[in-house]
Order: C-alpha cells, then sequence, then structure tokens
C-alpha cells in the first residue's frame, strides 16, 4: 500500500481531508474517527473534489467530510486520530494552523479536561500563586478542602437582609410573573415542561428558571463576594452564571454528577455549582447529600464516548448505579447539608450528589442554585442562543431563555 492523504479541517463542526492508496487508486478507503482515544464514528472517502482531480490524485473522489457529533463538547477535535478501518495506519496530525493547538499542561484527572485544581500538578500550581500572591492562605486552605472534598461550604456568605429580600422578590414572580421567566415543571401529568410560572404548582417538583434574567436581588445575591471570589481562583476568570434553578421545595433528585446534564461547550468540566440556602434547612426536608470525594471517580463514558447522558438516554440507570459502586470501591462517604440561611454551598462538577428522603412533605426547603462556567466558556445552549448578557464586576451573567435585564 502507498498511502497519501492530508487533513484539511479539523474543528467542532467538521473533519475533512483526503486519502487513498496510489497501489489502487480506484478502491475507496474506510476511515475511524477518534476523539481523546474514543472512537466517535467512521466515513468513508468517496467524495469527489475537483482540485483533488486537477492534481491528479487518484480519480478525485478520495475526499471524505465527517460531521462532528453535538454529544461531543468543542475542545474534544484538540485530539483527533483518523486511522484507516481494520489497518493499523493513521493519517498523520493535523496541520498546523487548522484548529486552536493545546497548551502544554500537565494531565487532568478526566480524560474530558477541568480547571487547573484538576490538573496532576494542582499542588504546584497552588503554591506558585501562593508565592506570588495571587491566593492567600485563607483562600490556599479552601482551595485544598475542595481538591480533596469535592465540595466547600462558605458559612453566612449572603447577608439575612439580602436573602430576606430574595425571598419576598421569589414571592413577587411567583404572583406577578414577568414576561419571559418561565418555570420547568412536571405537573399536572407527570410530563417535564417548559411554561409561565402558575402558583398552583409552585410546591411540587417545580423550578424557577435563571432567575437573575429579571431580578436584581438575585443577581446580587448570586455574585455575593465570598462564593464569586472561590469560583475566580479556581477558574481562573471570571465566573459565568449560565444556568440557575430556584427551588420552593426539595426536587427529590437523585445521586447524580452536573457533567452529565449542564453542557459546557468548551471544556465539559470546566464547570461548577453554588447552593444557597433561603431558609434554614432542617432534617426531612430533603436536604442536600453528596458522596465526599466522589469528583475523583473514574469517567462514566454515555455511548463508551460522551461524558454528556443526552444522546445515551439507554446507559442513564447504569450511570446512577455506578455513582453508588464506586462510593463502595472509594470509600467515599456520604454526606448531608444542613444549612443555615445565608450558608453557600460550593461542588465540583464531578461530585455525586442529590436530595435525602422528604419525611416532613408540608415543611419547604427555599435554595437558590446556580451553575457556572468561566468567562472564557459557553455553555453548549450558546451554539444556538445568543440572548443579551449582564456583566457585573465579579460576574457575567448569560441565559437560555431570555435577555438578562
Amino acid at each position: 500500500m502507498q498511502i497519501r492523504g492530508h487533513i484539511d479541517r479539523c474543528d467542532a463542526e467538521f473533519i475533512e481531508g483526503w486519502v487513498f492508496d496510489a497501489d489502487t487508486p480506484e478502491q475507496r478507503i474506510a476511515l475511524q474517527i477518534f476523539a481523546g482515544g474514543a472512537a466517535i464514528g467512521e466515513t468513508t472517502a468517496d467524495i469527489f473534489r475537483a482540485d483533488l482531480a486537477d492534481a491528479h490524485l487518484g480519480d478525485g473522489n478520495i475526499a471524505f467530510s465527517f460531521r462532528v457529533p453535538d454529544f461531543l463538547p468543542r475542545n474534544a477535535t484538540d485530539d483527533v486520530q483518523i486511522r484507516l478501518l481494520g489497518t493499523d495506519a493513521y493519517l498523520l496530525p493535523r496541520p498546523p494552523g487548522l484548529s486552536r493547538t493545546r497548551p502544554s499542561t500537565a494531565p487532568t484527572h478526566s480524560r474530558f479536561g477541568g480547571m487547573w485544581i484538576d490538573r496532576a500538578d494542582w499542588m504546584d500550581r497552588l503554591a506558585f500563586k501562593h508565592r506570588n500572591g495571587e491566593i492567600d492562605d485563607d483562600q490556599a486552605l479552601q482551595v485544598c478542602r475542595f481538591v480533596r472534598d469535592g465540595y466547600l461550604v462558605i458559612p453566612a456568605a449572603v447577608p439575612m437582609r439580602l436573602v430576606a429580600a430574595l425571598n419576598d422578590d421569589i414571592d413577587r414572580v411567583w404572583t406577578r410573573p414577568p414576561e419571559g421567566l418561565l418555570i420547568e415543571t412536571f405537573e399536572p401529568d407527570d410530563k417535564m415542561k417548559y411554561i409561565a410560572p402558575e402558583l398552583r404548582y409552585r410546591p411540587s417538583r417545580t423550578k424557577l428558571l435563571d432567575l437573575y434574567t429579571v431580578s436584581e436581588i438575585a443577581r446580587r445575591v448570586t455574585a455575593a463576594p465570598a462564593p464569586m471570589r472561590f469560583l475566580a481562583t479556581i477558574f481562573g476568570d471570571t465566573p459565568k452564571a449560565f444556568q440557575q434553578l430556584a427551588f420552593w421545595r426539595s426536587a427529590q433528585q437523585a445521586m447524580h454528577k452536573d457533567t452529565a446534564y449542564v453542557k459546557v461547550d468548551t471544556n465539559a468540566m470546566q464547570l461548577a455549582a453554588t447552593w444557597l440556602a433561603l431558609e434554614d434547612v432542617v432534617p426531612g426536608t430533603g436536604e442536600p447529600e453528596f458522596y465526599v470525594g466522589s469528583h475523583r471517580a473514574p469517567d462514566f463514558l454515555f455511548g463508551r464516548v460522551s461524558k454528556w447522558a443526552e444522546n445515551f438516554t439507554a446507559d442513564h440507570e447504569r450511570f446512577l448505579a455506578s455513582l453508588h459502586e464506586d462510593a463502595a470501591t472509594f470509600g467515599h462517604k456520604r454526606s448531608s447539608f444542613h444549612a443555615r440561611a445565608g450558608d453557600v454551598l460550593i461542588w465540583h462538577a464531578d461530585l455525586a450528589h442529590g436530595d435525602t428522603s422528604i419525611t416532613r412533605p408540608n415543611a419547604t426547603r427555599r435554595s437558590l442554585m446556580t451553575h457556572f462556567t468561566s468567562a472564557a466558556d459557553e455553555p453548549f445552549y450558546r451554539r444556538t442562543t445568543q440572548f443579551a448578557e449582564k456583566r457585573a464586576e465579579n460576574c457575567i451573567f448569560v441565559s437560555h431563555y431570555a435577555d438578562v435585564k
């Protein structure tokens, strides 16, 4: 075989090029595409291109075009390999300049990327930042606890006067919903839907979505200084709020990991979340729980290739079961959080967490949860929606549903 070929394009949308065997130019070559070492699809080099024919490369019918699946984040094509199907031969790596090059860094715990605290040399980086005065002693201790446990509690992170003001604002939008505000609810037919707020659905499995789009007090509370300072430290960038859920009662979520459902397009693991208690949380109200240290368990691969569950629903039950199996295997202790109003819990993208059982069915558990990425990264939904963002001094706000007003 005398294989000749070239990778002409390699980005988040397409992988394209050409390949043929000079000994048998009429034979069409099948290719297998890999990203991050996992097979993501196959294609055949059988497309006609006039420029190839003019260059006397085979008969011109030797080009290929592979659409990158939506179940991969944009940075997945930073590490692409193309193998001739049925052989051990690969096309040469992409030529310089076709895509951004990966910086020379230590590997992350997850094959899907991560923050600097997820890299093998995180302790060295922490020491460097501390010596240079980028972080102080308290921040360094917070980072160490976060890396060890996968979460951090900041007591009284939001003053009670702001908690009270936000509760009043939530009552206001439930009774007089502003235009554009949506809820996610399973009422009344147990089917998930996105509709304008209806007060009769508030006590059920219902969430206000992106309250910060219509509430200035929600933005102030979300961007409270202490949580933003810590998120800016682990992101190395200004935090970007992009998905917020306001709860009246516990959602009774099973143990799960945010990375299965909350999609950051440019780095699937550049993700963290905050949970603010809007009232004191007592046992029996479905308080938050988590497996301590579970953010360091091995990646679960949906469809054996993706971090995201959306395109591989058949794997979902296996995924949920794997979290408990990992906890038993690696000794992750199950713990719950009985917060006081104003306390903030921050967790790592891959921390297994959920809600305890409700034994006080008439009790509320008011809370506000927000997902964050860094200013340099984008949620997956920004591929198709470009509602106006709003920049505060220490936080950026974007939404899937409306302009941030």
